[in-house]
């Protein structure tokens, strides 16, 4: 029988946001920094004062999806083009369909010129990353987590927790992630096997933040790292990254642990290979979690098309 899954770690998204839907200061510095990157990369280095006739412009949605990215937008213009006005008829995480007005803003046409595309950039791709997290969740009876591998960041992250899938750790010193090439690194003259306990007996507990997780790409080497680790009496649990390896293999895996009967607290994580179109091959399996880049690399964003209207005579 599976444990029970209620202290799974592979959930940090309390270190982006509160529960009111605050921003955390960690989260703000990281959206300001990105946004610096993506403007600077279109050319905007300095704030964009109201210049010329106020305009009137609207977003529209071109498909069906999932939208979030209102708040991040809404902070990036309150410093670089503070006169943008917006009237959002959707909030954060609504489903949208083809033909709905996301949006509605104002402000100088010069403005609305030069921050078109990174508007549309940034809420394309955050809400098609919370869509295809949505998508893989709904599919899925096992919990479902986002790898390192971002392109935005802490962005990327927050938008796979708006589509109620788990962040993982958020960047490497947020979970102690031991993996074959840290291993191999720290203890070139070892095999495989003696790597697994010589890292696992040297961790510093209070050096290993929110969790630990080790990778391992044989039976053995599971069972070896659930041995050392239950050997070693820690209170912290382990997180075991089953990389790699199909089903059939990674329940086999868990099954025989379990009827070593350690009296540790273990997570089996699988990672690598599982796609939306395998995901059902996992339905049953004995794993707490599965973790992809599937869900947020690489991502179709959403469609949407911003369209000026009727210039005032403000």
């Amino acid at each position: 029988m599976k444990p029970a899954t209620s202290g799974l770690p592979h959930d940090r998204s309390s270190a982006l946001i509160d529960n009111q839907g605050n921003f955390s200061q960690r989260f703000e510095e990281s959206i300001d920094l990105w946004a610096a990157a993506l403007l600077n990369d279109d050319g905007i280095i300095h704030p964009i004062n109201k210049e010329g006739k106020i305009v009137n412009a609207k977003i529209i949605v071109k498909e069906d999806g999932i939208f979030v990215g209102g708040e991040i937008i809404e902070r990036l213009c309150s410093h670089w083009a503070p006169s943008l006005k917006f009237k959002w008829n959707f909030k954060g995480g609504s489903k949208v369909s083809k033909g709905d007005i996301l949006v509605e803003i104002s402000g100088g046409k010069t403005q609305l010129l030069k921050f078109e595309r990174p508007i549309l950039n940034i809420l394309g791709r955050l809400s098609g990353i919370t869509y295809t997290s949505n998508l893989w969740i709904m599919n899925s009876k096992i919990p479902i987590a986002s790898t390192r591998k971002t392109t935005w960041g802490l962005l990327d992250k927050w938008a796979v927790h708006m589509g109620g899938a788990l962040t993982h750790r958020l960047d490497r010193n947020d979970a102690l992630m031991l993996k074959e090439n840290d291993l191999a690194a720290q203890y070139p003259r070892f095999n495989s096997e003696d790597r697994i306990k010589l890292a696992l007996d040297n961790i510093i507990l209070e050096e290993s933040g929110s969790f630990i997780i080790l990778e391992v790409r044989s039976k053995k080497q599971a069972i070896i790292a659930a041995e050392t680790w239950n050997n070693l009496r820690y209170d912290k649990p382990l997180t075991i990254m089953l990389d790699n390896l199909d089903v059939l293999v990674c329940d086999d895996i868990i099954n025989t642990i379990h009827s070593l009967n350690f009296d540790i607290n273990l997570f089996f994580e699988a990672s690598g290979g599982i796609t939306l179109e395998n995901l059902s091959d996992w339905e049953n399996s004995l794993v707490h979690v599965i973790s992809t880049s599937s869900i947020h690399r690489g991502t179709k964003p959403l469609d949407i098309s911003l369209l000026f209207l009727e210039a005032s005579n403000e």
